[in-house]
């Protein structure tokens, strides 16, 4: 019988949503740039520069999510490739799941909006094999 063994993952607070995101959006830009000028410059491919370059960049993993009576879940996929530094970015509706970037730029970066509000303070997140569970009680509004 094998033995499954789960690795905690890195969480993150709400702080840290807003730089990540914006981090991601620079280099896309940046590489989006780097497309028009590669495509001679050409006025009117905005929207192919801009997601060739998310595509080229950004990995957007597969996410499922439930709740049980006061607790809701997420099951993310990962690809099988090696992914240094996921965390799991954590706000009152919203999980941003992200790793750094490697050698190639390429990085996770996937955010999940809630249907619910969580308690932040209740929030579990780990990896096994290739995929990360989040765990979260509901917020108590007394």
């Amino acid at each position: 019988m094998d033995i499954l063994t789960t690795i905690p993952v890195r969480l993150n607070g709400p702080d840290s949503i807003a730089p990540l995101l914006e981090n991601v959006r620079q280099r896309i830009v940046r590489r989006a740039y780097e497309n028009f000028i590669e495509r001679g410059a050409v006025y009117g491919h905005d929207l192919d520069n801009w997601l060739d370059a998310e595509r080229e960049f950004i990995i957007k993993p597969f996410a499922e999510t439930h709740t049980e009576g006061k607790d809701v879940f997420v099951e993310v996929t990962l690809p099988k490739i090696e992914l240094t530094n996921v965390t799991v970015h954590v706000a009152p509706r919203q999980f941003v799941i992200s790793s750094d970037p490697d050698e190639d730029g390429l990085q996770l970066c996937q955010v999940i909006d809630l249907p619910v509000e969580i308690s932040l303070a209740s929030v579990d997140a780990e990896k096994l094999d290739n995929a990360i569970y989040i765990s979260a009680g509901l917020a108590s509004h007394d």
